[in-house]
């Protein structure tokens, strides 16, 4: 396996509900006519995101949507296609008839327990799936073959023993023995005389922007559910099942992936949780809200939910194809098919973890992504070894979106969580593997984060335990933001970077040492033991082996250009030398014999015969022994296995499992004699016996015990190693060893006090019949149908460079007035441009280098030996102009820079510019367009490419009245530490950071629309006006606020009116400023320039309309969005005028036909980028509001855009007229300073 193999007796537990919100896997992404959209879902788990993502793009534009879904357990497909495919048979006409249906599939998808009436259903409805899942042929050829697919023949043959399992009659015993396993759940230390003993808050999160008064109801619906076996609130089938005496079992709930007819829920699982319940919290009353009210609300979106599904397979618009296995041996094995793998087939060559059947797919999968999420996954297996597999997958366009997300606490601090994940400077890995978190880049995003941050001190973590902290993290390229890049179509990828081989080794030794640095550095051991006694983070579970780093290198040379021998050759000479971690040298020969097999590296004693060579212990044996290692054509690396007695397992299986822990496992060839350990961590594990292959060359097949951990068979351990090591020395003193892994855990203490120093469960010589060795992995005999993968002995060379570059060679361009420099650069032999980037000594990028070398007898050549001086601009966050008199050339970076450092040299035919590089808290980069909006596809179809998207109409209205209290409280805390700083300081208003101003001016629309306006309580402002200066630019007219589902956040429903010279001779805007309250919205250029940019960005992520052929930003000359940064001039196109304007306020319906919709969102700090402000502030809006904007009246609001007059004592303040002036003295003069 490619990642570390862990003995988890515990892994057995079945969540057939999500523990998150479900989210829309389109939220990022607008599909575009008549497309195919390509979704991976790694794992999956419940059907609610593929079911919500449907439900939020029920428009549709004709696309299909094909998803590709992965999962561990085959007892998630077994009931999601159980659902899926019982949908199919809705008549959609709103009847009875589907209502019921819908009603029963709600209690057989959700309820511990359900009735005999349903339970027939459930035997009726699988009786047809198991009649047509006998193979994949016969699949196709069914009712369900159109969109459910199986990747391989193993998959379908593990769902089918799920199905044939609800068909099973369960005894009287088996049924009483899972009820009393539910109600020891339930009792257990979570109720103490039936009172509940313990809060629990993973329901905060489903409750979105009233996360914290939910707690209370979300916890009470826990238990509820665990006491009735009935979703909370669903009071009718708790009735229906008193009637029959407790009615049966859920068969779709009962099973656990190794035993469909044993229980293996775990407590703490709720179906609610996987849905958005923020409206049912919007009540004004204090009262808590009552679990009916959840309940209905929950099924009402469930019902919605399947509907839209059943549309989309009527008008054959979905198509679902299922893996059972490894996330990230499945990516792997997608690579393999794509012909452009990163490591050899055999690192992946078995489904999943202790499991032999062979990874072997249908050829008919698909290769790339649209969209690719990964759930949490990363929780489990460590992000740097799901980047390397995933992101080849990724189809280099615009819009395509990688998802992380994680569920535990990464670093002490959350401002570092990145790097604590990536083991590495953000900047530096995401130019490696070409892709980046959209938040290192952005300074913004729509995502609320207030439940995370209250989250531990609502539900403290127990010591010892991992803390929570959901975060979502999309990744995408970093330049696909960048308009300038693509303003003549669809970006291409960008040449290979160069990098100084030296410097990348450097920057590799250093991820070795920070992957492995915890659990093998000794000088840290007692401090990093204390602290995962008390407060474990999630990188204390050890994600990686050697492989891992290997990986990473495979992975970095799909983008870099380097001398990669003498980058490896330093790589390997630092960590030969290095003594930090105790378990270095042990290590090395598994990474010498994954670099070699990768093609990365070659070893010469890897592909010699291995016989009479000389090694650093002495000269290998001859040919004179028998078995595999007496044969003529004996290979240089081997499969080893050695088969653990049953016996000897005792150690992990006479405990009770929550004692076992999850200690790691590792094979070890060692002779006492001659050398210590040589450890391999990659292997692979399986229960039942190996025999020799019947043509006896050298092979060998298992035949498996399906029991695993719950059978009496012995243990299968095996993987390659090096030929060399078995050949020296006496035979008889070459042994391999399963060794439970140190590090700095209780895990190692316990086993060291039984195992002894070595902690080994068993070992054994070449000549016990416990060791085998032969030429290839031992394989499981498979259907003749199932083809295999195709496989590369010399991966790395046979990559194809569609994700994310192109040749080695430069990339050449043609050189004129206007040329462009970068990935769609026209092309001509003559010229060429290059970049290299440079690494400082800690490995954070010291800068970028273009070099653009030009044609000797070019214009641009002539003036540089003229000595023409040349003016350089950052005109974009990835480009640089060149202007030489009136030649002009634009430079493209593959990553955001800081043009203000950029360095100019210049030859006689080339010139040379470099640049630092710029994240979201640095100067440059998009902080030059923070809200970029982008043509994702070449055809005018735009996207807000770092803002989510909503259909306005789908999202839940916030109830008025609202209650001050959650509505500042989501204010507060979008906000971070250093805004609080700067608002306590005495800084002056037009000193703070133009983005400081309009993170915390959007909340006034919000609070004068439900009549919290700071300084005009219970008025309600609907008309905003947006000025600088004298100048009238636009009007924000408000609508209502809705809460945005996906983001567990909220937006407001608003249109913008952009003042334009037609507007104003239409004669509409002093009627209109006459008749309505207003507030004015001041600010200064750099606030107006964000404002701009920031209009078109809230047009398109609410867009319901297409833009037409005639759309300004089309036929703009200058291919900019948005049109225009100053005032009195509109930012966007006039596509969106009067679309969706029956949604506008009456009293505003003269303005329809200039009014465009927005959805407003409250614009949120990123917490893994800089430290949040954890403590709500009720006055905290109020608190950080400037004083009143010069042209409104201090005393009656109204607004004039002339004629105010200022108080003569303080300047500070304006006034109608004496008698506005002389109202409001009373409580001005208390203020009012000279």
């Amino acid at each position: 396996m490619l990642t570390p193999t862990v003995v988890d007796l515990a892994k057995g537990h079945f969540y057939p509900f999500g523990n998150t919100p479900a989210v829309n896997f389109l939220r990022d992404y607008r599909p575009s006519n008549s497309d195919n959209v390509d979704i991976l879902a790694l794992g999956c788990g419940d059907a609610r995101n593929l079911l919500f993502s449907l439900w939020s793009e029920h428009k549709g534009n004709g696309c299909k949507f094909n998803f590709t879904v992965c999962d561990l357990n085959p007892a998630v497909f077994a009931r999601n296609i159980f659902l899926l495919s019982a949908i199919q048979t809705l008549s959609l006409d709103a009847g009875d008839a589907d209502y019921d249906l819908l009603s029963r599939l709600w209690r057989i998808y959700y309820h511990l327990f359900i009735t005999q009436d349903d339970l027939t259903f459930v035997k009726q409805h699988v009786s047809h799936l198991r009649a047509a899942c006998g193979s994949l042929e016969a699949w196709l050829q069914s009712p369900f073959g159109s969109v459910f697919h199986f990747s391989s023949e193993s998959t379908l043959m593990e769902i089918r023993s799920f199905w044939n399992s609800y068909s099973e009659l369960r005894t009287t015993d088996q049924d009483q023995q899972i009820r009393q396993s539910i109600a020891s759940l339930h009792v257990g230390d979570w109720h103490i005389n039936g009172r509940i003993a313990r809060v629990t808050s993973h329901g905060m999160r489903s409750a979105g922007a009233h996360s914290l008064e939910s707690v209370d109801s979300m916890n009470q619906a826990l238990h509820e559910f665990w006491k009735t076996g009935v979703v909370a609130g669903n009071f009718d089938d708790v009735a229906m099942l008193r009637r029959e005496n407790g009615g049966c079992v859920n068969p779709l709930i009962s099973g656990s992936p190794t035993c469909p007819t044993e229980f293996a829920v775990p407590y703490g699982v709720e179906p609610l949780i996987g849905y958005h319940l923020a409206e049912a919290f919007s009540s004004t009353q204090s009262v808590p809200t009552s679990m009916d009210v959840l309940a209905k609300l929950a099924k009402s979106q469930f019902f919605d939910w399947c509907r839209s599904f059943t549309l989309c397979v009527k008008s054959k618009s979905v198509s679902v194809m299922c893996h059972t296995g490894e996330a990230i041996n499945f990516a792997h094995a997608l690579q393999d098919l794509r012909g452009s793998p990163t490591l050899l087939a055999d690192t992946h060559r078995y489904t999943k973890p202790w499991c032999a059947t062979q990874l072997l797919l249908e050829q008919t999968l698909t290769r790339q992504f649209d969209i690719i999420d990964t759930s949490n996954i990363i929780d489990y297996h460590g992000i740097l070894n799901v980047l390397p597999a995933v992101t080849p997958l990724l189809k280099h366009a615009p819009c395509s979106i990688l998802y992380f997300e994680s569920l535990l606490q990464a670093a002490e601090k959350h401002e570092s969580t990145l790097e604590t994940l990536l083991h590495a400077n953000v900047t530096t890995i995401s130019l490696l593997l070409g892709v980046t978190p959209v938040g290192h880049i952005l300074d913004t995003t729509t995502d609320s984060f207030e439940s995370e941050e209250i989250f531990d001190r609502v539900c403290p973590p127990t010591t010892g335990c991992l803390a929570q902290l959901r975060l979502r993290i999309p990744f995408r390229s970093a330049f696909h933001g960048d308009r300038e890049l693509l303003r003549d179509g669809p970006c291409k990828p960008f040449p290979l970077l160069r990098i100084n081989p030296q410097e990348l080794a450097s920057f590799f030794k250093q991820a070795y040492l920070s992957m492995f640095r915890e659990a093998e550095d000794t000088s840290i051991r007692n401090a990093v033991m204390l602290r995962k006694m008390n407060r474990p983070l999630a990188g204390d579970r050890f994600f990686y082996s050697r492989l891992s780093l290997v990986t990473l290198v495979a992975a970095a040379k799909r983008t870099v250009q380097t001398d990669w021998k003498t980058c490896i050759d330093a790589l390997m000479q630092s960590i030969e030398n290095d003594r930090t971690l105790i378990l270095g040298s042990n290590g090395m020969q598994e990474l010498y014999l994954h670099f070699h097999q990768t093609g990365l590296w070659d070893v010469p004693l890897l592909r010699a015969d291995p016989r009479g060579q000389m090694t650093p212990y002495g000269r290998t044996r001859s040919r004179d022994e028998s078995g595999m290692l007496g044969s003529d054509d004996l290979p240089a690396i081997v499969h080893v296995a050695l088969v653990v007695p049953r016996s000897k397992l005792r150690i992990f299986t006479d405990r009770p499992a929550d004692q076992v822990g999850t200690p790691g496992l590792r094979l070890t060839v060692f002779n006492d004699q001659l050398f210590d350990d040589f450890n391999f961590y990659a292997i692979d594990t399986f229960f039942g016996r190996l025999k020799e292959a019947p043509a006896a060359n050298g092979e060998m097949t298992i035949d498996e015990d399906p029991q695993g951990w719950s059978g009496m068979s012995d243990l299968i351990v095996t993987c390659a190693v090096p030929t060399w090591p078995l050949l020296v020395g006496n035979r008889k003193d070459v042994c391999l060893g399963l060794v439970v892994n140190s590090n700095a855990s209780f895990d190692t203490v316990q086993y060291s006090l039984h195992l002894g120093f070595r902690t080994q469960v068993f070992t054994a010589n070449l000549d016990s019949n416990h060791v085998k060795i032969f030429a290839r992995a031992p394989t499981k005999a498979v259907s003749a149908t199932a083809q295999p993968t195709q496989n590369s002995a010399m991966c790395i060379d046979s990559i194809d460079y569609d994700f994310q570059v192109s040749e080695e060679k430069p990339a050449p361009e043609i050189s004129n007035k206007g040329s462009d420099d970068g990935p769609n650069s026209a092309t001509e032999s003559a010229e060429t441009i290059s970049w290299v980037v440079k690494l400082k000594n800690d490995c954070t990028v010291q800068s970028i280098a273009a070099t653009k070398a030009f044609a000797p007898n070019s214009e641009t050549s002539h003036a540089l030996r003229k000595g023409t001086a040349i003016k350089i601009s950052q005109i974009s966050p990835c480009v640089m102009e060149l202007s030489l008199e009136q030649l002009t050339h634009r430079i493209a970076f593959p990553y955001p820079i800081n043009g203000m450092k950029a360095k100019l040299t210049r030859n006689p035919v080339s010139i040379e510019l470099s640049a630092p590089t710029s994240n979201s808290i640095e100067v440059g980069g998009y902080a030059m367009n923070p809200f970029p909006v982008i043509d994702q596809n070449g055809t005018g179809d735009f996207l807000a490419w770092g803002m989510g998207r909503v259909d306005i109409d789908r999202q839940p209205l916030v109830k008025l009245p609202v209650d001050h209290l959650w509505l500042e409280g989501m204010f507060a805390t979008a906000s971070t530490r250093a805004d609080r700083a700067l608002n306590l300081s005495d800084m002056d208003y037009s000193r703070k950071p133009a983005m400081l101003k309009l993170r915390e001016g959007l909340p006034l629309l919000f609070m004068g629309l439900v009549g919290l306006h700071p300084r005009f309580p219970g008025k309600i402002f609907r008309l905003y006006v947006l000025t600088e200066g004298d100048k009238v630019d636009a009007f924000i007219i408000s609508n209502a606020i809705h809460h945005d589902r996906d983001s567990g956040s909220i937006f407001l429903d608003a249109f913008v009116v952009p003042l334009t010279p037609e507007i104003a001779k239409s004669g509409l805007i002093q009627p209109t400023l006459n008749a309505n309250r207003k507030e004015i919205i001041d600010t200064a250029r750099e606030e107006m320039i964000l404002w701009k940019h920031l209009i078109p960005a809230i047009v398109e992520r609410c867009r319901t309309w297409e833009h037409k052929e005639t759309c300004e930003y089309k036929i703009n000359t200058t291919n900019t969005i948005p049109l225009s940064t100053f005032a009195c001039k509109s930012p966007i196109c006039t596509c969106g005028n009067g679309q969706d304007t029956n949604h506008l306020p009456p009293e505003f319906k003269p303005l329809a036909a200039f009014a465009t919709r927005v959805a407003i969102p409250i614009i949120h700090a990123i917490p893994y980028m800089v430290a949040m402000m954890l403590d709500k502030l009720p006055n905290s809006t109020s608190s950080q509001t400037p004083a009143a904007p010069r042209d409104i009246c201090g005393h009656c609001g109204s607004i004039k855009f002339s004629g105010l007059k200022a108080c003569t004592r303080c300047e500070k303040v304006k006034y109608c007229n004496h008698a506005c002036q002389k109202a409001a003295w009373k409580e001005h003069k208390k203020v009012c300073k000279r």
